[in-house]
């Protein structure tokens, strides 16, 4: 069965630190509402996939072991251009401009895929760590979860899926995170979720 992936149709970008209110509070009701039409395109998409025909999308954490290897096997890149590397100088502090930014990113699929696995992740979380509710980050600025969806629960920790599914890409791609790494990422999480209050 050879099913074509379909790109997710972003509703602004995600260049979150530069949204306005509305174009964040967009991007927030965008991503709940798409999480079940999102799920369905992952998970066809993994079974048009030889040796991952049989992954069940059931939302336990023992699915994420199969979706970790899969995801390692899907990461791509595409080079940074002059400009693509001008620009992340340009938008730095000063400490930073002493680091060589690499000439390769990840894809445009490979950040649509860490969406879709994003969401994936966060009804995972749902269904298995009682009382998370969606909530969109509106200060400080200085934030990493700035103007980002997160689950929260009663203490003061967030789960940022889409942030931890981008990190984990680029740690695939460097060569430092494997396989594992998502069901691990969820032990991790669900841990501290379930013990803060």
């Amino acid at each position: 069965m050879d099913t074509k992936y379909i790109i997710i149709q972003l509703p602004v970008p995600m260049k979150f630190q530069d949204l306005d209110r509305s174009d964040a509070k967009k991007f927030f009701d965008w991503f709940q509402e798409q999480i079940q039409t999102r799920t369905d395109v992952l998970a066809l998409y993994i079974h048009s996939t030889p040796g991952f025909e049989n992954w069940e999308k059931d939302f336990s954490p023992q699915s994420l072991e199969i979706l970790g290897t899969w995801f390692c096997q899907q990461v791509t890149t595409k080079k940074r251009s002059e400009k693509e590397i001008e620009d992340i100088y340009s938008k730095a502090p000063d400490w930073f401009k002493t680091i060589q930014v690499p000439d390769v990113d990840i894809s445009a699929v490979t950040v649509s895929i860490s969406v879709d696995i994003a969401m994936y992740l966060s009804q995972v979380m749902q269904k298995n760590v009682a009382g998370l509710q969606w909530k969109l980050i509106t200060s400080p600025r200085s934030s990493v979860n700035y103007h980002q969806p997160v689950l929260a629960g009663k203490g003061k920790m967030v789960f940022n899926p889409i942030n931890i599914i981008v990190t984990y890409a680029y740690g695939i791609i460097r060569g430092s995170k494997g396989p594992e790494r998502l069901r691990e990422l969820y032990d991790i999480w669900a841990n501290i979720l379930v013990n803060e209050h």
